[in-house]
């Protein structure tokens, strides 16, 4: 029944999007600029965490390789940068996922998040 209701709702925006008046136009445009910075800025993160993930783990490797020492460290670093990072990773880039779908659809998101 819901998603009966969205899908009409959408039907009626989309047919009528020409005669909605400017408020209308205008909060729409500031809902999808909105997305649009917040994938911008959850892109250069994911990008700055995934490239800083890896050249932590390659430090530490290369760092646990030339270490002869048994009493060294730098295995348990490696693994703490990898369930510290691979987590953040996902959670970036699930919220870039989302941003976008947000920004390439403004009229379904906002519906949606009228009907939550």
């Amino acid at each position: 029944m819901k998603h009966e209701a969205e899908q009409e709702l959408l039907k009626t925006l989309n047919g009528q999007l020409s005669e909605l008046p400017a408020v209308a136009k205008t909060m729409i445009q500031q809902y999808q600029m909105s997305a649009i910075v917040l994938s911008i800025l959850c892109g250069v993160l994911f990008i700055a965490a995934l490239i800083g993930t890896i050249w932590l783990a390659l430090y530490f490797y290369k760092k646990k390789e030339v270490s002869n020492s048994y009493n060294n460290h730098y295995d348990d670093y490696l693994w703490y940068t990898l369930f510290g990072g691979i987590p953040l990773n996902i959670v970036l880039f699930v919220s870039l996922t989302i941003n976008i779908v947000h920004a390439c659809a403004p009229i379904a998101s906002i519906i949606k998040d009228l009907l939550n």
